[in-house]
């Protein structure tokens, strides 16, 4: 039986498993999909071809913080399954009071904190940030790239149409958005000068 399930899942994983060869081909007037296929190019590159380590700081923060929440959800239902309501309200009203607050924390963070954060990584000690964001009704790209080098901060920050990374089919131009990282990477991790 363990034999047909592991066949099975082996399967699974060879239908679903993403060929590194094929372009990234996006609907180009969904910007959303067109925003996540340009990231994912970008973080593909930064952690491959210029050897950076992923870390997952703020997702894995972001993870605590819906645990947390659901933790109480789950507390607030269990007692009001073991105990119905008239005895349970109070320990109701504290679990529905402290999920919908962790909830307006986790917004709070997304916002402020994460700001649309697609990668973070460390390279020899330095740490590295790129976030993007597409406005609403925009075709404009916004590019954010932050750094901490040998205790200097640097950013970089630009903004460009979307139809500089795409093609006429709506695939994403690899060869374009590896030059682009290429000049991100030198701007944000050169070495300091003596």
């Amino acid at each position: 039986f363990k034999q047909i399930n592991l066949r099975m899942v082996k399967q699974i994983v060879e239908k679903w498993k993403v060929d590194e060869s094929k372009p990234v081909i996006v609907e180009k007037y969904d910007k959303v999909a067109v925003k996540n296929g340009i990231d994912d190019l970008f973080r593909k590159i930064f952690s491959s071809k210029h050897e950076i380590t992923e870390t997952f700081r703020t997702r894995d923060t972001r993870l605590l913080i819906c645990f947390v929440a659901v933790v109480f959800s789950g507390v607030g239902c269990l007692y009001d399954f073991l105990h119905p309501f008239p005895e349970s309200k109070y320990v109701l009203g504290v679990c529905s009071f402290s999920y919908f607050s962790i909830v307006g924390l986790l917004y709070i963070w997304e916002w402020f904190v994460e700001k649309g954060t697609f990668f973070e990584g460390v390279k020899s000690g330095s740490t590295i940030r790129l976030s993007s964001y597409i406005p609403r009704f925009s075709g404009q790209y916004t590019f954010t790239g932050e750094s901490l080098v040998e205790g200097e901060k640097r950013e970089i920050k630009f903004t460009k149409c979307i139809s500089t990374w795409l093609d006429d089919k709506g695939t994403v131009l690899p060869d374009k958005v590896e030059a682009e990282s290429e000049a991100i990477f030198k701007e944000l991790l050169k070495p300091k000068k003596q």
